[in-house]
């Protein structure tokens, strides 16, 4: 299916059904809010502007797909079926998302707000975080080598729990890699 979906408001009787396949689509100005968008398969898509929180992600698959000024809530990315899971993320609000032991080496999360989520044993090596709001994210034994965090604001991880050699960081970002080790950084 090439088709471009706009302006729609969806509800709980949405269109979609279980198994149904989106390739080469676009969505733009849609509000999915705590929809089941369970085992649907998306490939090659572009969510545009679209309020995606909250919903249920079960056995979804997401490949080669752009996701930019959208509202993605609370998402379990890690419940969907990992298979080829490949998504640019674009000034999104992400805020409590999960991606917990997945594998995002084909993903990129550009100028967003992750507050609060969850980066749990993900393998990101070579991911781009560039610009993006890392306050109270979890990073625990985590796979950033090679991984850009520059210019991102409120990065707290450990050194000693997770893998970051070669990440790219701004020297201004060295208090969030030390501060278990209460040390005063000065200029």
């Amino acid at each position: 299916m090439n088709k471009d979906f706009y302006n729609l408001e969806f509800d709980k009787a949405l269109d979609f059904i279980a198994d149904s396949c989106y390739e080469f689509c676009t969505f733009k100005d849609i509000d999915f809010t705590a929809l089941s968008l369970k085992s649907i398969k998306f490939i090659t898509c572009t969510f545009d502007n679209c309020n995606l929180a909250n919903c249920s992600l079960q056995g979804s698959i997401f490949q080669d797909i752009t996701f930019r000024s959208c509202k993605l809530l609370g998402l379990h990315f890690d419940d969907a079926n990992p298979f080829g899971f490949s998504c640019q993320f674009l000034n999104c609000q992400m805020n409590h998302a999960s991606f917990y032991q997945m594998q995002l080496q084909n993903c990129s999360f550009i100028c967003c707000n992750l507050l609060g989520s969850d980066f749990s044993e993900v393998k990101a090596q070579g991911v781009s975080f560039e610009g993006s709001n890392l306050q109270d994210v979890v990073f625990e034994r985590t796979d950033l080598r090679k991984a850009n965090l520059l210019a991102t604001q409120g990065l707290f991880l450990d050194p000693d729990q997770n893998h970051i050699e070669k990440a790219k960081i701004n020297r201004l970002q060295l208090h969030g890699l030390l501060s278990k080790y209460n040390i005063e950084i000065h200029e």
